[in-house]
């Protein structure tokens, strides 16, 4: 026998349906993709999987538009609970990755994180043929792994902007930092975040930190780099105490 396959409707435009649609198109789902918020198409009510992948605050009105249907309802997102669903079988079904039209993503290898009080082995079942890399885990704990995912990738990308804007002053070209970028994300692959930092604020150097103080024009970015800093040395030394 193959692996069964499933009428999917999904619900969004963005980046995340984007990539969605094409893991489940690639499974064998037969998928109705109705559009974001704003559409024409109205939404079957006879499918096997309905997936929400519109913006957070739109989830809900979404749901309700939807309603009460035999079908699994889920969401796509890290930081809204799974009760914003009305639905008695209802679900998430969150890709813990970055998403950007157009870059291509291996879904295999990208962590599924799933929560369900309704089929949730029809859930795990669906998940497991996008993704080699299925977590079931509650809304609360969600909400944490979220942050963590804004602090490891959108925080970490601004201060990739901010370098860039600092490097375009100079005439220096952001290219000479991706060196440096790929070795430290493959540092952590082999020590812990921990192990693997360094610089000045590390050492405490003073002499160094306050240099590059000066060298910054804009009251915030003076600011931001006083603040991270002290986080760098402050969580040496608690480590230190451990």
């Amino acid at each position: 026998m193959g692996t069964r396959t499933y009428s999917t409707v999904l619900i969004g435009r963005g980046n995340v349906a984007s990539h969605l649609e094409e893991a489940f198109v690639k499974a064998g789902h037969n998928v109705i993709s109705v559009g974001g918020r704003e559409r024409t198409m109205p939404i079957p009510k006879d499918a096997d999987l309905y997936v929400i992948a519109v913006t957070d605050s739109a989830i809900a009105s979404v749901a309700a538009e939807i309603g009460d249907v035999p079908g699994l309802v889920v969401h796509t997102a890290g930081s809204v609970p799974m009760s914003v669903l009305p639905q008695r079988n209802r679900g998430v079904l969150y890709p813990l990755q970055t998403f950007t039209k157009g870059q291509p993503i291996n879904m295999q290898a990208v962590p599924l994180f799933i929560e369900s009080d309704g089929d949730v082995r029809l859930l795990r079942q669906i998940a497991g043929q996008i993704s080699g890399n299925v977590m079931e885990m509650d809304s609360a704990h969600r909400s944490y792994l979220h942050l963590a995912a804004v602090f490891c990738c959108n925080f970490t990308n601004h201060m990739y902007r901010l370098a860039e804007s600092m490097l375009a002053a100079q005439n220096i070209p952001f290219s000479v930092m991706l060196p440096l970028i790929d070795e430290t994300a493959r540092k952590v692959h082999r020590l812990s975040p921990a192990q693997a930092q360094t610089g000045p604020a590390v050492r405490w150097n003073e002499e160094v930190m306050q240099a590059q103080v000066n060298l910054l024009e804009r009251d915030d970015l003076k600011q931001l780099y006083q603040i991270i800093s002290k986080s760098i040395h402050h969580d040496k030394l608690r480590s230190q105490e451990d």
